[in-house]
C-alpha cells in the first residue's frame, strides 16, 4: 500500500511539473506569438521612392530612432528587399548596407550616414543623399562615417539614370 501511495504522489508531482511546462509553453508560443518579420522593398527605380529613410523610420521603426550625420535625407536604392523583426530593423538595415549606414544604438546617435563611402553620393543643391545598396554591402570602418560638415561626393549622372532620378 505504501508503495502504491509513493507512486501516486510521484505521478502527481510529475504531472504538476509537466503541467507547468505546458502552461508556460502555451503562454509563450500560443498566447504571445513571436514577432513577425516585416519586409522592406527599396525598389531601385523611379527615384527609389520606397527607400526614403525618414519615411521608413516613421512607418516601421518609430520616430524615436535618431537619424544622424545626414541620414535623415538619405534615399536607399536597392534591388533586394530586407526582412527583419521590427525591433531589430535599425540594426538589420545597418548590417545590410554598412557602406551607407552605421547603427550606433538608440541613445548614441541611432542610424548614422557613412559620408566617406563610394556607395553614398549627394543630390544636387544639397537636397539629400543616395545610397547604392548593391555597392554598400561591405563595412568601411568608423573613419568612413566622417563629420556632418564634410561634403559628400556628388552623384554621377549615370547613377541618376540607373535609379530613375530626375537630374
Amino acid at each position: 500500500m505504501l508503495k502504491k501511495a509513493a507512486w501516486w504522489i510521484g505521478g502527481v508531482v510529475a504531472a504538476a511539473i509537466i503541467g507547468l511546462y505546458v502552461v508556460n509553453w502555451w503562454q509563450t508560443n500560443i498566447m504571445t506569438p513571436p514577432p513577425r518579420p516585416i519586409t522592406l522593398d527599396f525598389i531601385d527605380v523611379q527615384g527609389c521612392t520606397m527607400g526614403k529613410l525618414v519615411e521608413i523610420r516613421d512607418r516601421q521603426m518609430g520616430k524615436d530612432i535618431p537619424l544622424t550625420n545626414g541620414a535623415d535625407t538619405l534615399t536607399i536604392c536597392d534591388d533586394q528587399s530586407l526582412q527583419a523583426v521590427r525591433s531589430e530593423l535599425p540594426r538589420a538595415l545597418a548590417n545590410r548596407i554598412p557602406g551607407c549606414l552605421v547603427w550606433r544604438g538608440k541613445d548614441s546617435g541611432g542610424l548614422a550616414l557613412v559620408r566617406k563611402s563610394d556607395a553614398v553620393c549627394g543630390l544636387p543643391d544639397g537636397k539629400g543623399y543616395i545610397c547604392d545598396g548593391e555597392n554598400a554591402r561591405h563595412p568601411l570602418g568608423n573613419s568612413a562615417i566622417g563629420d556632418s560638415m564634410e561634403p559628400v561626393a556628388p552623384c554621377p549622372p549615370e547613377m541618376f539614370r540607373r535609379f530613375g532620378f530626375q537630374s
